[in-house]
């Protein structure tokens, strides 16, 4: 059907749609006229009505509640309670994060760092998955000349482009990805 087809109650309809719209922002007002769009029996004046709904809306500026300016006028920044172990971000650059966290953990970057094996899982090709006490986990890349055993000294160290190397115990080093 073409919109030429149209009987006049069409437009009154698109009429009254469009002068009930800018009022849209108000809930009551908005769910009254989508009420009104419902009853059309109708499929293209009803279709007619929502567009012209969905029309209006989009055009209506966008007002936010008095409270939600309010309270965010008075919101306090959000400090952490508790000061971060400087040990908890060592090789967190590799795990997923913004921009800004990247720049900022970058500037206080760690050489190495020292904890000791909370628990370690074997893992094929004498790989290991190593828990550390601090709760980081690692796992190597390469074959470890012994097994991990908890109460370990480990020392993980800072390759070069964006690699570490992880020493447990006295064995040799291996490199290693941080996986948590």
């Amino acid at each position: 059907m073409s919109f030429k087809k149209m009987p006049s109650l069409t437009a009154a309809t698109l009429l009254l749609a469009l002068a009930v719209a800018p009022a849209a922002p108000q809930p009551a007002r908005a769910a009254e006229s989508l009420a009104s769009c419902r009853a059309i029996g109708d499929a293209t004046q009803r279709l007619a009505c929502y567009d012209a709904l969905a029309a209006a809306a989009a055009n209506a500026p966008a007002v936010a509640p008095p409270n939600a300016a309010t309270a965010a006028a008075n919101a306090a920044p959000a400090t952490p309670a508790v000061p971060e172990d400087p040990t908890a971000r060592f090789g967190k650059e590799k795990l997923p994060r913004t921009e800004e966290q990247q720049a900022k953990d970058d500037a206080e970057q760690d050489e190495e760092m020292h904890s000791t094996v909370a628990s370690s899982v074997a893992l094929p090709y004498r790989l290991f998955a190593v828990t550390l006490a601090n709760g980081q986990t690692w796992v190597s890349k390469e074959a470890l000349t012994f097994d991990p055993k908890p109460g370990d000294e480990v020392r993980v160290m800072h390759g070069l482009f964006g690699s570490y190397s992880m020493v447990v115990g006295r064995s040799r080093p291996a490199k290693a990805t941080r996986v948590s």
